[in-house]
């Protein structure tokens, strides 16, 4: 017996060691999935939820010519000047985009009509064309009656200068007069009365003109510019 007491002793110490061993063993690894459970939960988190940009609208490059820009052409406007190479008047009155326009050199007469716009007019009548430009104080271009053709420059004028028209009926016929009056005092006009006309009478500014009785009393663009462009 005194001998299996230290075998027994020592089987009981082994039997102890590795029992220690085994709870360490235990213990320790609890520790460890604690962690990777911790590092897994991280691992499969959604990612935070990232706000979309906010859209951007292109950016407008710049064009050759500014958007929106004004039309150049005046509202208002008188011209008057020299036919080159003719020596009749011409007269151009712009108001609110209408233009109309009167030729004469004391034989013959055209009156044309039309619209300004982009600091230009365009003006037809009865075998007649005026195509200007405005700009610069002037309207410059060309105009066409029949198969001639002229050019011509017509300074900007202010009243008593420019255009003017009367109109009258007598026993059915009407009477339809146009003067030019340029700011050096030439002057020039015609009356129609059916199909037939003459040189008219001269016209002071203000005043009535007497055609055979008729009284005529002639009236600047502003009177007469709506009832001719409609």
């Amino acid at each position: 017996m005194s001998r299996l007491g230290p075998v027994y002793t020592l089987a009981a110490g082994a039997v102890v060691a590795v029992a220690l061993g085994a709870a360490s063993l235990k213990a320790a690894p609890s520790f460890q999935q604690v962690g990777a459970a911790q590092d897994t939960t991280a691992a499969a988190a959604p990612p935070a939820e990232s706000l979309p940009a906010p859209s951007q609208e292109p950016s407008q490059q710049p064009s050759g010519e500014p958007v929106g820009a004004p039309d150049p052409t005046p509202k208002k406007a008188d011209y008057a000047g020299v036919v080159q190479g003719n020596g009749g008047l011409v007269a151009i009155a712009v108001r609110d985009g209408k233009a109309v326009a009167y030729f004469c050199d004391g034989r013959i007469e055209a009156w044309l009509k039309g619209t300004a716009e982009n600091g230009t007019v365009t003006l037809e009548g009865k075998d007649s064309l005026i195509t200007a430009a405005l700009g610069g104080g002037k309207a410059q271009g060309r105009l066409q009656v029949g198969k001639a053709k002229w050019r011509f420059t017509a300074p900007l004028v202010k009243k008593p200068s420019g255009l003017y028209r009367a109109s009258a009926a007598v026993r059915g016929a009407k009477i339809v007069g146009g003067w030019i009056v340029l700011p050096n005092g030439q002057e020039v006009g015609r009356v129609q009365i059916g199909g037939s006309g003459e040189p008219a009478p001269r016209y002071v500014p203000g005043t009535a003109v007497d055609y055979y009785g008729v009284t005529l009393r002639p009236e600047e663009p502003d009177g007469f510019i709506d009832e001719l462009v409609r």
